[in-house]
């Protein structure tokens, strides 16, 4: 399913989910790279005071800004909103994917209009879990329908085209995307180790230049040592190997929930397919916004 095709609130809180990392990650960058550039600066000793002088109110000034970016993300608390919007996203996801499915408590067996109540009921049951997201979310996306065309027209098909439509644009699609994001994270997570490595071999080189010429005016120590631990920071910001192992086993998990997909013999079973195959995806999500909170 496309993302217009899901409840306006879900795309609401899509957006504002994107929206409040991306502001989150820029300003967290901009506070690491702003701590390279005020150790960048440092880097030569000048004997005269007037270069001096102006290095340190170079120096305040980025000291400055770095504690104005710390207030802007404390302020606007974008990570909050952030995981906050993601775990109503992935909540409405699971829910919708029920209703389309008829699983449990949206079976095919009961009327329309009972069904359709008991989505839009737990819809607001799940909105009213985080009042305070309100502000965040677009009003123009709220004022969308809750039950789109593409839900109830997945919904009325007979079960078997049910469970063909779900195995390919629900299971495959996660498992596709868990496996792209581990891939990723696998690459990025080697990289920025490499660079740590990298930045504190050249630390040590810088201080065994010092102890041989102690007169010289240039000191790249803590440059190197600024760069080394800001490629933690970020490391650990960034959580590549939690999510490594987030993604993995739910990857692992639903290909073998796949697996089973075509020998499910009625619609019973394939209600009870979708409740596993959502619980798998729910504990991946769990998990990472377990980790958000820490």
């Amino acid at each position: 399913m496309k993302t217009n095709e899901f409840p306006g609130i879900q795309q609401a809180a899509d957006k504002a989910s994107n929206k409040a990392q991306k502001y989150y990650m820029r300003l967290m960058k901009a506070n690491l790279i702003i701590g390279v550039v005020a150790a960048f600066i440092a880097i030569y000793n000048f004997q005269q005071d007037e270069p001096k002088i102006f290095v340190y109110i170079i120096s305040l000034f980025l000291l400055v800004t770095t504690l104005a970016l710390t207030g802007l993300v404390k302020y606007f608390k974008f990570e909050d909103i952030w995981y906050k919007s993601r775990a109503l996203t992935e909540s409405i996801k699971t829910l919708t994917w029920r209703y389309v499915t008829c699983s449990e408590n949206f079976e095919s067996t009961l009327s329309e209009n009972h069904v359709q109540k008991s989505f839009t009921d737990s819809l607001h049951i799940l909105q009213n879990q985080f009042p305070d997201l309100l502000v965040s979310l677009d009003s123009d996306l709220l004022n969308l329908e809750s039950i789109t065309a593409k839900m109830n027209k997945i919904r009325n098909e007979h079960w078997n085209k049910r469970l063909k439509f779900y195995l390919q644009e629900r299971i495959q699609d996660q498992i596709d995307w868990y496996t792209s994001k581990t891939r990723f994270n696998k690459k990025h997570k080697a990289i920025w180790l490499y660079l740590v490595l990298f930045f504190q071999i050249l630390s040590i080189i810088c201080c065994l230049i010092l102890i041989l010429n102690p007169s010289t005016s240039w000191n790249l120590v803590g440059l190197f040592t600024t760069l080394s631990a800001s490629a933690i920071a970020w490391l650990e910001l960034r959580q590549f190997h939690s999510l490594i192992q987030a993604y993995t086993t739910a990857s692992m998990e639903l290909t073998l929930i796949k697996s089973i997909g075509d020998s499910i013999p009625d619609e019973e079973q394939f209600t009870k397919y979708v409740l596993d195959s959502e619980n798998a995806i729910s504990r991946e999500h769990t998990m990472w916004l377990a980790q958000r909170r820490k």
